[in-house]
């Protein structure tokens, strides 16, 4: 009897860890059907992902949530439904993106010295921290269009430049036209420090791909001033949010937080949201 009840009591749970990721595919269906009638398998839009997008994608993270005996850890929105912020807006259609690429409409990459980036970042700040959070590119591979590159380390006796110089002075050292020529049109708005998002840019046009898909407010801003002076006028890449990429395909955009339950094997909770609804900062784990 008191398993009976207790079955009884948590059915509506159950139902929403069957049922909502299957009401989260027929909401992403619905907002891609016009992207999906213009895409092709054959031939993927192809993109480059710049790490700021991967940080925006994680939608979800851990909260302890306080309970009468106690508390407990739960995968939470990191956004409420009605978050007007820059960053939700984005993610909203982030969604969709991320669906056609498990649809093979879409296929994302990321380079040599995107990578370089990532490894002198806190892993978390690209996958999750902790066990119950979500990324929209859960179980996506997203491989390297140009190989791999590397930095000197060692101990500090050696006095080696950081990797961040290092990097920066690598990409300086290249004697590609298009880099320079991007570098020095770049300069004039961004500074010096711009010759990485020069060099992801020269990386997408060089292999063909269709945008460069970023959130960095300068250098969209930059890009858009600066859109009728060459080398950027020529170029057949684009430099794109993930709302101007979803407006082009017309996709509509669809909130993260009903993708709440999408591969959740832990407690759930779509009514709260992470504190300011901001994601958590990296030292807050510890």
């Amino acid at each position: 009897m008191f398993r009976q009840l207790a079955r009884l009591r948590t059915l509506p749970e159950r139902l929403r860890f069957r049922l909502m990721p299957r009401f989260a595919r027929v909401a992403l269906d619905h907002a891609t059907r016009k992207a999906r009638q213009t895409l092709s398998v054959e031939r993927p839009l192809s993109v480059l992902v710049d790490n700021t997008i991967l940080d925006i994608a994680v939608t979800h993270e851990g909260k302890w949530v306080t309970h009468r005996r106690g508390g407990y850890v739960a995968r939470v929105p990191v956004y409420g439904r009605r978050n007007t912020s820059a960053r939700h807006r984005q993610a909203s259609y982030l969604t969709g993106i991320a669906h056609l690429t498990r649809l093979g409409l879409i296929r994302l990459h990321q380079s040599a010295e995107l990578r370089e980036e990532q490894f002198r970042q806190p892993t978390g700040r690209y996958r999750g921290y902790g066990y119950a959070d979500y990324s929209l590119f859960h179980g996506l591979a997203m491989k390297s269009i140009d190989g791999w590159v590397f930095s000197t380390m060692g101990p500090s006796w050696m006095n080696l430049p950081s990797q961040e110089e290092q990097q920066r002075e690598r990409i300086r050292q290249s004697d590609d036209p298009l880099f320079q020529g991007l570098y020095g049109l770049l300069q004039q708005q961004l500074g010096q420090k711009c010759s990485q998002d020069a060099w992801h840019i020269r990386t997408a046009e060089q292999h063909g791909l269709f945008c460069f898909l970023t959130t960095d407010s300068p250098l969209l801003k930059a890009c858009k001033s600066l859109a009728k002076k060459e080398p950027l006028r020529s170029l057949t890449t684009r430099v794109m949010t993930p709302e101007e990429l979803g407006v082009h395909l017309g996709i509509s955009p669809v909130k993260p937080y009903l993708l709440s339950y999408n591969n959740a094997d832990w407690i759930v909770r779509m009514d709260h949201t992470m504190p300011e609804e901001r994601r958590r900062k990296r030292g807050e784990y510890r």
